[in-house]
This record gives structure tokens, C-alpha cells and sequence, in this order.
């Protein structure tokens, strides 16, 4: 994210393209190199003032963290969602090892850049809203797997594979990653439900976000009140399912608050395969997830006794 690396870079891909490069801004720090920046004014007409670049280089699987973002801009710009996604203006590679896109700039802040300055209600608002976005794209794509770009894996059995290769590594990558409080290592496999428990079989795969932090719901406050106006970064999307869709959501974007949570599946319409031992299975994906979660989601918890205790302090009350 340094400026003085990047500013030549980000500018000559802007001009590339024809957008006259004014002001270079660094975006919120994440896995790939993203820059705001300023287009010189030209004439009356222009239909962007701003724009994001975002580069993909060749380390987390760049290459295929490009592919899928590409693709699921294109696809999504397609479609009638409740929240929008910004539209993918061009794309290109730079100096072999770097690949970029350009997206129209979002004039708004990351939830999370916020987040004491919402009101309870405001909160409660976004948890419905999320609830409500979440079952139309669940809705919108059940079924139709196949009419989704192939970068994400359409095919019900790779996310099956890719669970049960979790679960294979599960207790490895908790003993790697030293996240969870070190005296529950020994209760991960009797506690983590084998996959067969996790997958509704009944119902047809569906398209999920699978990173719905914080940081990628933007909007803006109004007279202090929030509004939704984007999602961004599809770069982990996959056909999955809904409890995979709420490690992000629940452990980042509502910080753990089980009301938030509820009122979220509630607007969604939980079906009772999920409500059965819903603790248990909303923990068990946390513990299958392919990224560890960050210290402070377990931190309070430190001196609970078992995993299910720590999965009814996530996540019971539901």
C-alpha cells in the first residue's frame, strides 16, 4: 500500500486506459494492493470523477483471486440485487506478474471505518438487510450452479471435497495457526460435525460471498443515519452454503452480537435443517474455515471448557 512504490504504477495503468490520473489515494489495507484515485476533470460530461485499482500479484493465489472477482463483476452487473456491486470499468496485467482491475469508485466508507457511530437501530437494520441480501442471492442462484462462472467452482462436489479436506486438516491447521484456546486442541475432532451434517443434500448448491466482513460492506451516513450502497471483493466466492456465508458476517460484521445474528436469519428465512443444533454447526464451519479467525474473536472466551460452550457463546440464543 506504499505510495511511493505504487503512484507510478497505479497512475500508468489509469492512463492506459484513458483515465487522466490526479490524485492517488491508498484504499483500507487487505490481501491485494487497492487504490482510490482522483481523475483529472474533463469538460462538463464525465461520467467518473474517481476510480479503484486493484492489483493481484503472485502471492494468496492472485491469479485465481483475479479470475474470480472478474468473473463475478461481470456477472453481477447483471443481475437486480438489493445492494449493488461496483462495475468493473477495465482490466489488464502489469509487468507480467501482476494483473489489475479497474472499478467505479463507490463514494462511501467501509461499515467497519464507522461502526461506533451507528445506532443500535441502524444495526439492526443492517442485520435485516443482510438477511434479506443473502436469501436473494441464495434464491437467485440455487439451482442454477452452472449459470455461474466457472472460476467459482459451480460443482456441489467441490465444496464437499473442500469440507472434507478441511476436516482432514482440521486439528494441523488449529496447531499451525494457534487460535483457539490451546486446552479445547484436543476436543476438535469429537466436536467438529462430519460433513454429511453440515450439507443440506435436499437443497441445491448456491452462490456465496464467503468474506462479508466489515470492511466490504460500503455506504454512507446520512443525517447520522446508514446507508447501504455497496458490496465489494468477490475474490473468495464459491458455490457453498449459508453457514459458511456467516463466519464473515457474524464473527466480523456484527462482532458476535447473537441479537444482530438472529435478526439477520430471521430476515432470511433459516430453514430447520440449519435451526437443528445450530451452535454446533455454525462453530463447526468457524473451525473448517480456510482462514484462522483473528485473535480477538475468541479472546473473551479464553477460559470456556468445552467447544460446545464456546459455540453457545457464539452463537446460541438463536
Amino acid at each position: 500500500m506504499d505510495l511511493t512504490l505504487w503512484d507510478q504504477y497505479v497512475c500508468r495503468v489509469c492512463e492506459y486506459h484513458g483515465f487522466g490520473c490526479e490524485k492517488v489515494y491508498p484504499g483500507v489495507p487487505g490481501t491485494f494492493p487497492t487504490f482510490i484515485v482522483e481523475l483529472i476533470p474533463r469538460g462538463d460530461y464525465q461520467p467518473h470523477k474517481s476510480v479503484v485499482v486493484k492489483f493481484f500479484g503472485p502471492l494468496f493465489d492472485g491469479a485465481g483471486s483475479f479470475r474470480i472477482e472478474r468473473d463475478m463483476g461481470h456477472w453481477i452487473e447483471k443481475q437486480s440485487l438489493s445492494i449493488p456491486s461496483p462495475i468493473i470499468l477495465a482490466e489488464g496485467r502489469l509487468n507480467n506478474d501482476w494483473q489489475y482491475l479497474i472499478f467505479e469508485h463507490v463514494n462511501g466508507v467501509s461499515i467497519g471505518q464507522v461502526r461506533d457511530k451507528l445506532a443500535k437501530d441502524d444495526w439492526s437494520l443492517v442485520a435485516c438487510q443482510m438477511g434479506g441480501y443473502i436469501h436473494q442471492l441464495h434464491a437467485l442462484t440455487a439451482g442454477h450452479a452452472l449459470e455461474l462462472p466457472a472460476s467459482i467452482s459451480p460443482c456441489a462436489d467441490n465444496y464437499t471435497g473442500f469440507l472434507s479436506q478441511q476436516h482432514l486438516n482440521c486439528l494441523t491447521n488449529h496447531q499451525v495457526w494457534n487460535d483457539i484456546p490451546a486446552h479445547l486442541l484436543d476436543q476438535l475432532e469429537g466436536f467438529v460435525l462430519p460433513v454429511e451434517r453440515l450439507l443440506d443434500f435436499s437443497a441445491p448448491p448456491y452462490l456465496i460471498h464467503a468474506d462479508l466482513t466489515a470492511d466490504h460492506l460500503l455506504g454512507s451516513l446520512e443525517s447520522g443515519r446508514w446507508q447501504s450502497l455497496a458490496i465489494i471483493d468477490w475474490g473468495d466466492a464459491k458455490t457453498g452454503n449459508l453457514l459458511y456465508e456467516l463466519v464473515a458476517l457474524h464473527l466480523d460484521l456484527f462482532h458476535s452480537d447473537r441479537q444482530l445474528l438472529r435478526e439477520c436469519l430471521d430476515a432470511y428465512g433459516l430453514p430447520g435443517f440449519y435451526w437443528h443444533d445450530f451452535p454446533r454447526k455454525a462453530l463447526s464451519l468457524v473451525l473448517l474455515h480456510q482462514f484462522p479467525m483473528p485473535a480477538w474473536v475468541y479472546e473473551p472466551y479464553q477460559e470456556v471448557h468445552s467447544l460446545q460452550e464456546l459455540a453457545e457463546c457464539l452463537f446460541g440464543g438463536n
